[in-house]
């Protein structure tokens, strides 16, 4: 069971390019890509992506923009995985914090040029639309709120939701964050930035994190969303976990728009803060989930970081980035790495980095190549950053009860406490 500061997560729900469900996460293990050519887009000659595939809107949603869609599919899933949707938890003692970082781009963008059909409200493009919609399918009357901090935005919404659990303000949150910006806007800025991958004729294998050939990335569609509970609502359910937040730390580095520092100081602070709050060394580590945007320079900064945290202790540790599967999916990124994370530690296994077929020696680190890796996760980091400079590092650890072999088998548990 768990004591009384811990906090479960007993939910998971993802949507990835690779297909909706916690089941497509196996196409991320598997290292498959989903990164593929859009269809023609003026102005944007062979522009990339990676769509969300086989994607059905829930039922009522059909109106909504596309993210809202997402998020609400993964927190359906969420909720049901944890069988909160068959618990007598009052719903004012609910929180629902789901970022969209950007809003509703395509319903935006569908507004600003005079799609507009009777029923259309502003409201519902919001960044905190995906939100207050699912609390109203799921009848919560708790807090709702938006963490918006770009590419960090999930793991925020992680952080807030499992801070108002901590004060007694709710027993529980459902936390995540969701993207669906394939949008000329959207594409074309960051073309401009410099920072997407030139597919070279194919796209799957464009997106190279660590790599010595890395030239950016692709972005994807989805979302990823976690259910937390209280220490006490989850052992009143009997919750087994399978992993502990030990600690976390979140902080900003300010000075730059995409880029690192060269050096990674800020993001070591905080590895080294939120191993520091977790009460752990370095040596406990046995897997960082790296941000791993496949750029020239953020990658080596981040590798940097890590060697610098962990010390001695990085030749040892298991480093990966799933962004060369799933593409970079801007504010859902870090929510949908987080489930990833925990499915790895219930499977005591790394997920590969896809396409990484010439490590950059310069990095330092073993980040998976090609394979996905058997080994004891008993403490997993996921770091994260955002454009602007917001960035978070998360510490799990592997749960007393062990762990569960299978990404979709049965419901998805762990512990947090800070």
């Amino acid at each position: 069971m768990l004591d009384g500061q811990g906090i479960a997560v007993t939910g998971l729900g993802l949507v990835l390019p690779q297909g909706p469900g916690l089941e497509a996460a196996r196409a991320v293990f598997d290292g498959a890509s989903a990164v593929r050519y859009l269809p023609p887009i003026a102005g944007l000659p062979g522009a990339t992506g990676a769509p969300a595939r086989g994607f059905v809107a829930p039922a009522g949603t059909e109106r909504l923009d596309r993210a809202i869609q997402f998020a609400v599919a993964a927190a359906e899933e969420a909720w049901r995985g944890s069988g909160l949707d068959r618990a007598a938890l009052p719903p004012a003692r609910v929180a629902t914090i789901l970022g969209l970082s950007k809003g509703a781009v395509l319903a935006l963008a569908q507004r600003a040029a005079g799609c507009v059909r009777d029923g259309d409200n502003v409201l519902d493009a919001t960044p905190d639309a995906a939100a207050r919609i699912v609390a109203a399918r799921l009848g919560l009357t708790g807090p709702i709120g938006a963490a918006l901090t770009a590419c960090a935005s999930g793991g925020h919404a992680l952080l807030w939701g499992a801070t108002l659990i901590r004060r007694g303000v709710v027993d529980a949150a459902i936390v995540g964050a969701a993207e669906a910006s394939l949008h000329p806007l959207v594409l074309g800025s960051y073309r401009r930035m410099g920072i997407l991958a030139d597919a070279r004729g194919d796209p799957a294998t464009s997106v190279r994190p660590f790599s010595a050939s890395r030239r950016g990335f692709a972005i994807g569609e989805g979302a990823g969303v976690l259910v937390l509970e209280s220490a006490a609502s989850a052992a009143r359910r009997a919750a087994r976990p399978v992993a502990v937040l030990r600690g976390w730390a979140s902080g900003c580095q300010a000075s730059g728009m995409i880029e690192m520092e060269a050096g990674g100081e800020t993001l070591a602070h905080l590895l080294r803060q939120a191993l520091e709050r977790a009460g752990l060394a370095p040596e406990a580590v046995d897997f960082v989930h790296a941000h791993g945007t496949a750029t020239v320079a953020n990658d080596a900064a981040e590798a940097r970081a890590i060697r610098a945290a962990l010390g001695p202790a990085s030749s040892r540790v298991s480093v990966c980035s799933t962004k060369g599967s799933h593409g970079h999916l801007l504010g859902a990124a870090t929510a949908v790495e987080l489930v990833l994370t925990v499915l790895a530690i219930q499977r005591q296994t790394v997920p590969p980095t896809a396409n990484l077929t010439d490590p950059d020696g310069r990095v330092g680190l073993d980040c998976t190549p090609l394979v996905a890796r058997r080994r004891p996760i008993r403490c997993a980091v996921k770091l994260a950053g955002g454009f602007g400079g917001q960035m978070l590092a998360v510490v799990l650890a592997a749960g007393e009860h062990g762990t569960h072999s299978a990404v979709g088998a049965g419901t998805h548990r762990a512990t947090i406490e800070s």
